[in-house]
């Protein structure tokens, strides 16, 4: 078995099918496609990814996010995990943004935990359950891109300035350039800031360490500022998966390095 597979949680492993007869119970075109349907690798890393997001310390006021670099982490091929990360979107299981406005990073967070979070913020800011669910039964369910022009969303999804207006006060959308804004997820301010901090604090750690390098084993064994409230392991997924350390695996143990 490969290290890959080892990381990831028992729960996530593939179940094992009863075999036992049926034949007097017939077998359901839906019941069909649940068995038949196998995870892909892409998914499994993003439901671990899921599991580890504390949504504790943000006072749930985030749905799970995963960096999409962090999934590079765990497979080296990355033009596999871009092609199961489209299959995933266009299925509608997954919705994918961009966030930080000075960063190219993506995140990904499931379709349905989106929905929940933008559908109670919305509830929160006064957005008319109307409007609240034209975006969830248009743009949560039928939009696959990152942004959104206002000729799409007047023409193709019937929405009207005021409409926009109150979906820019629940920070479901924001500015991308004049008639055109990013599908955004309410309160990623929160987020960025956890991960930049704790980006930063780890990488101090290691580029203090001797050599610029520290077994992870070691790294485990120290205390993390409280800035690090994403946890150790996902930090360092992100830091191996924006390729910001050398990952490298000796007799010792996994061996971090920072990059020249």
């Amino acid at each position: 078995m490969s290290r890959k597979r080892t990381l990831m949680p028992e729960f996530y492993k593939k179940k094992k099918v009863c075999t036992e007869s049926r034949s007097k119970v017939p077998i359901t075109d839906a019941e069909r496609e649940e068995v038949s349907r196998v995870p892909t690798d892409t998914e499994v890393y993003l439901l671990y990814f899921k599991n580890l997001f504390p949504l504790d310390k943000f006072e749930h006021r985030l749905p799970p996010m995963v960096l999409k670099h962090q999934l590079y982490s765990l497979n080296k091929n990355r033009t596999v995990v871009d092609k199961e990360l489209n299959d995933l979107k266009n299925k509608g299981l997954i919705k994918i943004f961009k966030i930080g406005s000075e960063f190219d990073e993506y995140a990904v967070v499931f379709t349905e935990d989106y929905r929940c979070h933008v559908t109670r913020v919305m509830a929160e800011v006064s957005v008319p359950k109307s409007i609240a669910d034209k975006f969830v039964n248009t743009i949560v369910k039928r939009c696959n891109d990152v942004y959104v022009n206002k000729d799409t969303l007047i023409k193709e999804y019937s929405f009207k300035d005021d409409d926009i207006t109150q979906l820019l006060k629940a920070t479901v959308l924001t500015n991308r350039t004049v008639g055109s804004w990013w599908l955004a997820v309410p309160n990623t301010g929160m987020f960025m800031k956890s991960l930049l901090r704790g980006r930063k604090a780890i990488l101090t750690m290691i580029k203090k360490s001797k050599y610029k390098e520290i077994l992870k084993n070691d790294l485990e064994q120290r205390k993390l500022p409280k800035m690090c409230r994403l946890g150790l392991t996902y930090h360092l997924q992100d830091i191996i998966g924006a390729d910001l350390i050398l990952s490298i695996q000796t007799t010792s143990g996994q061996l971090l390095r920072l990059k020249d």
